[in-house]
């Protein structure tokens, strides 16, 4: 036989069951719920218009209390007065909304439509890895390689230019651009101790012994080396060698553009 007090919880349960008129929203964290007299609890499901929650300490019907709980992802205050639609002596009871801020109530809204977005797209994550094995899309039919072509392979390696050779009419091989620079760097050095050594001889108008000479040659060699490196390698731009070089790439970059807008045109 059924207690009295049971019974009337029941029908409190189902009159309450009854009057649900709006989707409840199950909440899968933990919030917490502040209540009026130093109650308190957890919000078990939402609404845009109540809510259940388990209360520490027993609610009764048609109480009037005030609500506040704090609801993440997005983080949204709520902050109502409810009235108590159905309690049972366990805690557990169901808030009706009576007096909201319409901003809050709107915030309470996109929060649950957002929390049903993010449900259906967890669903659909596991579903779509449900079906689909390690996310990979295999064609119909097999598709042949794609070979690179071996440097080794056709003609000899050292045969061919590099690309960023530069192929002069006055040369008979292809050159590398520092090649270029050194070898003008060097004839530049030449000619200036070459007509050192003819002023000297000018002036002295006698040949020194060999010795004297040799180490003539190596001191103004090197002198006139260092001071060409610093006068245009350090404070310059760049010694003439290395200018010219960069000219001549430039030179042959123009020439093979004008070169293709000719074919192409």
């Amino acid at each position: 036989m059924q207690s009295p007090s049971a019974s009337s919880t029941s029908s409190t349960l189902a009159s309450g069951a009854a009057r649900r008129v709006h989707y409840r929203h199950q909440i899968h964290s933990l919030v917490y719920v502040n209540l009026d007299q130093g109650n308190g609890g957890i919000v078990r499901n939402l609404s845009q218009n109540g809510a259940a929650v388990q209360a520490v300490g027993a609610l009764h019907p048609h109480q009037f209390i005030r609500v506040r709980f704090d609801l993440l992802h997005p983080r949204t205050r709520v902050e109502a007065r409810a009235q108590v639609a159905w309690a049972t002596p366990t805690g557990q009871a169901g808030l009706r909304f009576v007096e909201m801020a319409p901003q809050t109530r709107r915030q309470l809204n996109d929060w649950i439509f957002t929390s049903l977005l993010r449900g259906i797209e967890q669903a659909s994550l596991v579903l779509a890895g449900q079906n689909q094995e390690d996310d990979l899309i295999l064609s119909s039919s097999a598709r042949p390689p794609i070979r690179l072509p071996h440097p080794g392979q056709g003609e000899a390696a050292e045969d061919r230019p590099h690309d960023d050779s530069l192929v002069l009419p006055w040369w008979p091989v292809p050159i590398a651009p520092r090649t270029l620079a050194t070898l003008l760097d060097a004839l530049v050095l030449f000619a200036a101790v070459m007509t050192f050594f003819c002023v000297f001889f000018v002036i002295v108008k006698a040949l020194p012994p060999w010795p004297l000479a040799l180490g003539l040659v190596f001191g103004v060699s090197g002198c006139f080396t260092a001071l060409y490196w610093y006068l245009f390698g350090v404070m310059g731009r760049g010694t003439p060698g290395l200018l010219l070089a960069r000219t001549a790439i430039g030179a042959e970059s123009e020439e093979k553009l004008r070169d293709g807008e000719a074919r192409f045109r």
